[in-house]
């Protein structure tokens, strides 16, 4: 990175981190009120003809290993915390399905759920035994140079060389965030000049990603279907339409190469995404894509590029009761996803500096 690209870390106390302050308690609020009024509108609405997508990344034994200061603990869900959201899906009478149940067709008055792991670690063959005793499919989205190149995720390399550093989580979310805006190439070049050529050496099994032949014997289980999410996570809003071609049919032969199977289903990296790269993605020959923001797919789905290549997808948090948001999710009605979609629109035209990650 140049000196003029390079993200800085270090913000003051301004009227942009005010507002974002601001918006994080305004979000706690409405997924509080949620929560509340899920049972209420649960009572009086129907739930019928929906697909409810999740988002996981890494599995913990515990909170305590979820923050030894390893590895960035993103959500913080737990082994135990996994099996009390399916055990509440099952109680609810909803299909899990996979990404081939989903292109084939789901009944339009059905209630389903479609279980998803993005990145690539290890740590994910945590979820087997709970999705054997459920006999639940789930799908694990490969950011497949990470996994040739045996490398640490770059967001985990930042967690911990900030957290070694004593920088406050403030301040680690605030550098996470500021490299977003960049290529992943020149993320991790900065990352081994600020903290040595060792910097994206992973320190173990919990913060690596699979290994080659790891990931063919994991994606040989009948419950195991795999998904793309780009050659290096790329965010794709920041490289050209070749790049972003380049990105996407990487991933699809890579993964292709180490487990024979050819994914039919992608994650866009940090959900950033546009109807030109939802073009690229289905003419490399995926049919489903997803990003993050959160709300119901609706039944019955159109299989093509506008109606299947942006879902929305659920994500929960391990401080929080999984009951309660199991229950937020399944409501028709949410002030979050309201405030969301409302906050979605005012980002676009906000300069890069006051954005949120």
């Amino acid at each position: 990175m140049s000196n003029e690209t390079h993200p800085d870390f270090r913000h003051s106390e301004g009227d942009g981190k005010k507002l974002l302050r601001f918006g994080a308690h305004l979000k706690a609020a409405l997924l509080k009120l949620d929560e509340m009024l899920a049972s209420v509108c649960l009572s009086v609405a129907g739930e019928s003809g929906s697909l409810l997508i999740f988002l996981f990344h890494s599995l913990f034994q515990d909170g305590d290993e979820a923050w030894a200061g390893v590895m960035d603990p993103q959500q913080g869900i737990t082994v135990d915390m996994l099996r009390e959201f399916l055990l509440h899906f099952k109680g609810q009478s909803y299909r899990f399905v996979s990404p081939d149940d989903i292109v084939k067709g789901l009944q339009p008055r059905g209630k389903n759920v479609l279980v998803t792991f993005d990145d690539g670690y290890y740590n994910n063959v945590r979820a087997l035994p709970a999705l054997e005793e459920f006999g639940v499919p789930a799908v694990f989205f490969i950011s497949s140079d990470y996994i040739k190149h045996e490398k640490a995720f770059w967001w985990d390399v930042v967690f911990r060389e900030f957290r070694k550093r004593r920088r406050t989580d403030d301040n680690i979310r605030n550098a996470i965030a500021a490299y977003k805006h960049f290529k992943t190439a020149a993320v991790e070049a900065d990352l081994r000049l600020r903290f040595g050529e060792l910097a994206l050496k992973p320190t173990g099994d919990l913060d690596r990603p699979f290994k080659s032949s790891e990931l063919a014997e994991f994606a040989k289980h009948p419950l195991v279907s795999l998904g793309n999410h780009t050659k290096d996570h790329a965010i794709l809003t920041n490289y050209s339409g070749a790049e972003v071609s380049a990105q996407i049919d990487g991933a699809q032969n890579d993964i292709f190469e180490m487990t024979g199977k050819r994914p039919e289903i992608i994650a866009y990296p940090n959900g950033n995404v546009s109807p030109a790269i939802q073009a690229i993605a289905w003419n490399a020959g995926l049919r489903l894509g997803i990003g993050v923001s959160p709300g119901k797919t609706r039944l019955p789905l159109r299989i093509d590029a506008g109606g299947t290549m942006m879902m929305k997808r659920f994500t929960l948090w391990g401080n929080r009761e999984i009951d309660s948001q199991c229950r937020a999710s399944r409501s028709r009605l949410s002030l979050y996803r309201s405030f969301r979609g409302i906050r979605t629109r005012i980002h676009t035209v906000l300069p890069p500096a006051l954005r949120s990650a």
